[in-house]
């Protein structure tokens, strides 16, 4: 679903993708708020200041994934308004920013807070393909890990701070969450504004009636359809076990017993400063390198913080793990961001990351919900297990998927 390839000279061709990287620079530097914001304060408000159910707590994670699970769907809908793809974006963000301010004045009833902020989070995951679309058209192929990798340090360089500032805010007095998600509003409102001023084409009307018919791609595309399979094993190993973290830190059960601070340190600051430090290195390496020794690479690391942080019987040792998975999310995003530009068709981009996007949404869907499921039934170390052994069975994969995609 892109529009036909435009002729630029060479000094254009240049020019797009510098005004590109400046304007997803100036998004990238508050949208790290929105993602830190929702991932660990809401679910910490859920659990300390609502003290919600195992759903309610379940459906925090979920909700960026229900989001990428209607994207095949909103991305069918988004050719027909012949808009230009910075300017759906930006409404997206628009949209997203006054839904937290709905879910900040949902103080004393938990259904307007998770209701807004969810259907926020969602609205936001529609950007996923969007933004693939402008990074493929506006980017050559050999720069593209590193120009995308700036802009993800940039996304949570400013996330360490506000996360201390967060963490202070609720030890203080934890109903002061709605601060938080004003905050979070606003950083809507300036990444749309930004992205709107990022050159991008508009987005070539679908012939097919049908908007799940680009979900035939994953058997059509054999190498396609293994990848996602392994995506999905990987995917449900991590996501089964990473919204437990708060959990497992908060819990009576265990002897961590973090206090909110230590909780945003762990969850925040930890990870975003390991990510600013490393995300332009994993964009160098995404560039220069097979893909799947890449990916293997970062799934090590990734199945070596969850062990690290879920075994640990102190806040140190929580820190560590916090370490680790700062290292692994900064190779997995610029991997889960940009690997079908290795695999799809020029001018494909678009379409096989609607079903990527489509596909993670179902294990994102699920996994947070069985996760806290089980935990009922098994201690959070003995799920915990269960989850890095999937992630190991993952990376088992990747070695005859890239034999296979070789023939």
């Amino acid at each position: 679903m892109t529009s036909p390839a435009l002729q630029h000279t060479d000094t254009e061709t240049v020019e797009i993708a510098r005004r590109t990287l400046r304007w997803d620079i100036m998004r990238s530097s508050l949208a790290g708020f929105i993602d830190a914001g929702w991932r660990t304060f809401a679910l910490l408000v859920v659990t300390r200041y609502f003290d919600a159910s195992s759903f309610a707590k379940a459906l925090v994670p979920a909700a960026f994934m229900i989001g990428l699970l209607t994207t095949p769907i909103a991305l069918f809908y988004f050719t027909r308004l012949r808009m230009r793809t910075s300017t759906i974006c930006s409404i997206n963000y628009v949209c997203a920013g006054c839904l937290f301010l709905v879910a900040s004045a949902g103080s004393d009833k938990l259904w307007i807070f998770l209701g807004a902020g969810t259907i926020a989070a969602a609205v936001l995951a529609q950007q996923m393909p969007l933004l693939v679309h402008i990074y493929s058209t506006n980017y050559a192929a050999s720069i593209r890990g590193k120009r995308v990798a700036y802009a993800m340090t940039l996304s949570v360089a400013l996330a360490p701070f506000f996360g201390w500032f967060g963490g202070q805010l609720l030890e203080r007095d934890i109903s002061a969450f709605p601060i938080l998600f004003q905050i979070m509003a606003g950083a809507c409102f300036f990444s749309g504004g930004c992205i709107y001023m990022t050159p991008s084409r508009i987005l070539q009307r679908s012939p097919k009636s049908n908007p799940l018919s680009q979900l035939s791609l994953a058997w059509k595309d054999k190498v396609f359809g293994c990848m996602l399979g392994m995506w999905m094993i990987l995917g449900f190993g991590n996501l089964t076990t990473m919204p437990l973290q708060i959990e497992y830190m908060t819990s009576d059960e265990y002897s961590i017993q973090a206090t909110n601070t230590q909780i945003a340190i762990a969850a925040i600051v930890i990870p975003s400063i390991t990510r600013i430090i490393a995300t332009s290195i994993w964009g160098h390496l995404f560039d220069a390198f097979n893909f799947f020794l890449i990916r293997g690479l970062a799934s090590c690391i990734q199945l070596a913080a969850i062990v690290s942080f879920f075994f640990a019987d102190s806040i140190l040792g929580i820190y560590l793990g916090a370490f680790g998975y700062g290292l692994a999310l900064a190779g997995g995003n610029v991997n889960w961001s940009l690997w079908v530009t290795k695999f799809a068709p020029v001018g494909q981009e678009t379409n096989y990351m609607s079903v990527h996007t489509f596909t993670a949404g179902m294990r994102g869907l699920v996994a947070p919900f069985i996760g806290f499921y089980m935990i009922q039934f098994f201690s959070i170390q003995g799920w915990a297990l269960f989850g890095s052994l999937l992630v190991g069975l993952s990376l088992c994969l990747l070695y005859p998927i890239s034999q296979f995609a070789r023939r």
